[in-house]
């Protein structure tokens, strides 16, 4: 009797101990954003500035997909520059928020690397890419307007 006692006060043990485990979250999320105005930048060596090179009205879509973790998915941003659409896009390699919300991805192409910031309180998304050894060479400056969709298929 006293071994039957055991296996089922085991038994509980381990269900119970199974059963407290999380199972991971799934993340299937798409954030689709739409600025009507941006400003490109270069890094000016001489200076040690960056200088702003073009400021465009012009619509442009950053469409920020992630998928079954925080490290994984895609950033397609796509602008309109003189009637002639440019695409830049990449593959989601870190993610980081930090404490004031601004929402940090690396990304990487096949031949870049780059970094997209959403910082909500300004309305803005920064996209970097182009870099050498201390710092990212172009920069642009995308203005949010808020008719942005969020999808969440969880």
């Amino acid at each position: 009797m006293k071994n039957l006692i055991g296996q089922i006060v085991l038994l509980f043990f381990f269900v119970n101990t199974f059963a407290q485990q999380q199972v991971p979250v799934k993340i299937n999320t798409q954030s689709k954003y739409n600025s009507s105005s941006r400003v490109f930048y270069a890094w000016n060596e001489e200076k040690q500035v960056y200088d702003p090179k073009d400021s465009e009205f012009e619509n442009s879509v950053i469409v920020i997909r992630e998928l079954n973790s925080k490290g994984n998915g895609y950033i397609s941003i796509s602008l309109n520059d003189d009637s002639i659409v440019r695409v830049f896009h990449g593959s989601i390699i870190s993610v980081s928020v930090d404490e004031n919300d601004i929402s940090t991805w690396v990304i990487r192409s096949k031949d870049a690397r780059g970094k997209v910031v959403l910082d909500p309180r300004k309305n803005i998304i920064t996209y970097s890419y182009e870099s050498n050894d201390t710092r990212y060479l172009k920069v642009f400056v995308f203005n949010i307007v808020y008719d942005q969709i969020e999808v969440d298929e969880n």
